[in-house]
């Protein structure tokens, strides 16, 4: 695991020095080894996290003949049966390690080499005969690679924070990119906070040479191949991928390890690598104190552990001790994301960090085997709207606005769902799921100032949204458009971008088994009825997870991986809240209207209104407005799993 980036100018020559700062600037994503290597027109920059073949595979890394080199960030998984096939067609190795395989690929496969990895990948490569660089991002976006294009000149990197070093460019907000992140929770598709900057889209590659930029999506997932599976062979191909996604990802030099939650992923993942390990599992989970207790799953991921005899090593934080590294989580995450699990993870990554180098992780079930009841919510909406509009409009709305918007008693947190349920749905799927995913609130006035004044829930989509939304014309149910629509959003700009961001920011790498291709392509080929059978969500993934794990681990109400906010709000960070979203500073940022965010503060804090994550979000912007944008120096925090924090072992 490791950190890219470099320069390619058909212009001028790139300084060594201005390389040395774009590396200086990852140098958390790989603190093991550093490599830079000029070869005009491209300059070429390494980090290194050592993994595999520890003492060799330094980066840049050349072929045979030193006509291609190579910045490779991730693990091939499949590389020993790549190299085998290699050696046969005559390829010689200098190392043992997995990125030497890329290269000779590229040789024989011109840019078809990505259909040959299976793996979690950020790749550049310099072709000096084709004097072009090729970039390539893995098909689910496990890895991230950013690039800045200015005329004859290309600058990329593992993160935006390497690229704004290179000297002369001058970056611009992208306003909508901003009110995306305020819509969607995170900055969607190709966008960046930057103008300048941009994401490569997962799955893709692009080419720049002297013609200038092209790019070219290699791989996509489908939903519309699917199978009437016979039962026993579903649960059996299912199960079987699994584990073998799982098998390839415990190849490693280093100590290795599980996050175990307590949920059914992470526990079925570990439980797994139990079985295929020779000494006991090394699992680590977090818990809350005080104002997150209830959230606590900690009985569950220990009943796990203490199954397959794990090692087990639990800490258990409370508000201050997380909320002292809010400037450092949002430097690290390079632009904003309003997950507030950005906090429970680089706690997590850091705890783990102190006992082993890499952790599996049970992210992407959800999104693949149907996970969140907002898929039920799509199901069920052909249902409710057979019933009649007289009693829809006339009976069921009227009730269900009579529900007020503070929390309650379960009951009526119940009714807030429904109420939820009934404003989604009431429309074609495309306006319900843009609804369901939207934090924009439903506020009167104007949201946003200047050329973005005119937006608002009702009328706010980004690009992304519409491209991907197109591309599920076909598809055979509308639980797999919202299926494929959260892989490509949530999960890919969102949850991906966080842990991969928190994991590195302490040089720990991350691997997810859900999310080996071969395993979201046979996912895909299920169709969404068998996913949601008799009502219950991912019901394939629990019916395998009875063999592995305690079954009170699996049938019971889901929790996810969340931040007590609404108490920090109300708490510890109250006063940040009233201090940097005055209104003045609010009108000077020209992001969003005062009025609105003032409406937010007051609804929240006076008028009983659930405005937590919209305020969190506009809060978290403001932080890293002056991180990237003011150039203020991040707080550079005590370690969370330090002073102030209980440790169990």
């Amino acid at each position: 695991m490791c950190g890219i980036c470099g320069i390619v100018d058909f212009h001028e020559p790139v300084e060594r020095d201005t390389i040395e700062r774009m590396t200086g600037s990852i140098v958390h994503r790989g603190p093991d080894d550093a490599g830079i290597e000029m070869h005009h027109p491209a300059a070429l920059g390494f980090r290194r996290l050592s993994i595999i073949d520890l003492a060799g595979s330094h980066q840049p890394m050349s072929n045979e003949d030193d006509s291609v080199w190579l910045l490779f960030n991730g693990e091939i998984y499949n590389f020993q049966e790549n190299r085998e096939r290699l050696l046969e067609r005559g390829h010689k190795f200098k190392t043992t390690g997995d990125s030497e395989t890329i290269l000779h690929l590229y040789e024989d496969h011109d840019l078809d080499f990505v259909q040959h990895l299976n793996g979690m990948f950020a790749i550049a490569l310099w072709d000096k005969k084709r004097r072009r660089l090729v970039l390539a991002r893995d098909r689910l976006g496990i890895k991230p690679v950013y690039y800045a294009l200015q005329g004859e000149r290309l600058i990329f990197g593992s993160e935006t924070k390497a690229i704004l070093q290179a000297p002369g460019l001058a970056t611009t907000l992208d306003r909508e990119a901003l009110a995306g992140y305020m819509n969607y929770s995170s900055v969607p598709g190709e966008q960046t906070c930057f103008h300048e900057i941009r994401r490569l889209l997962p799955g893709h590659l692009a080419i720049f040479d002297k013609n200038g930029l092209t790019t070219k999506q290699y791989w996509d997932v489908r939903y519309d191949k699917q199978r009437d599976w016979n039962e026993r062979e579903l649960y059996e191909q299912v199960e079987e991928t699994l584990r073998d996604a799982v098998r390839i990802r415990m190849v490693s030099d280093v100590p290795l390890g599980a996050f175990l939650s307590g949920g059914v992923d992470s526990s079925l993942i570990a439980a797994i690598m139990a079985e295929f390990s020779e000494q006991p599992v090394q699992a680590f989970s977090i818990g809350y104190g005080r104002e997150g207790a209830f959230m606590n799953e900690l009985e569950y991921s220990q009943a796990v552990a203490e199954r397959y005899g794990m090692n087990h090593r639990t800490l258990i934080l409370d508000s201050e001790d997380l909320l002292r590294d809010i400037e450092r989580v949002v430097w690290h995450l390079d632009e904003p994301n309003g997950d507030p699990a950005a906090f429970l993870t680089l706690a997590l990554s850091e705890f783990t960090r102190q006992h082993v180098t890499v952790s599996l992780s049970g992210l992407g079930a959800d999104e693949l085997f149907a996970g969140y009841r907002r898929y039920l919510a799509v199901q069920w909406q052909g249902k409710y709207l057979k019933v009649p509009g007289v009693l829809r409009n006339g009976l069921i709305r009227p009730a269900l606005n009579l529900v007020p918007e503070a929390r309650g008693q379960r009951l009526l947190n119940y009714a807030r769902i429904a109420k939820k349920f009934v404003h989604s749905v009431d429309g074609d799927v495309r306006t319900s799921w843009a609804n369901t995913v939207s934090y924009l609130p439903p506020y009167n006035g104007r949201l946003f100032q200047g050329d973005l004044a005119a937006l608002d829930r009702a009328t706010f989509s980004a690009a992304a949204f519409d491209d991907y939304w197109k591309r599920t014309e076909g598809f055979p149910s509308p639980v797999d458009r919202v299926l494929y629509m959260d892989m490509k959003m949530y999960m890919q700009d969102q949850l991906l971008m966080l842990q991969d961001k928190m994991s590195m920011a302490v040089s720990l790498e991350a691997r997810v088994p859900f999310l080996d291709y071969r395993l979201v392509e046979l996912a895909a080929s299920i169709p969404a009825s068998r996913k949601l059978a008799g009502g219950t969500l991912k019901v394939i993934l629990k019916k395998i997870a009875e063999k592995y794990v305690p079954k009170d681990c699996i049938y019971r109400p889901k929790k996810g991986f969340v931040a007590p906010v609404e108490a920090w709000l109300k708490g510890p960070l109250r006063e940040q809240v009233n201090d940097l979203l005055t209104p003045q500073r609010v009108r000077g940022r020209g992001v969003f209207e005062p009025a609105f965010v003032e409406w937010m503060k007051s609804e929240f804090y006076g008028g009983g209104r659930d405005l937590t994550m919209q305020l969190y979000q506009a809060l978290l912007l403001e932080i890293w407005f002056q991180l990237y944008v003011d150039g203020k120096e991040p707080v550079g925090a005590p370690a969370v799993s330090g002073a102030g924090a209980r440790v169990w072992q």
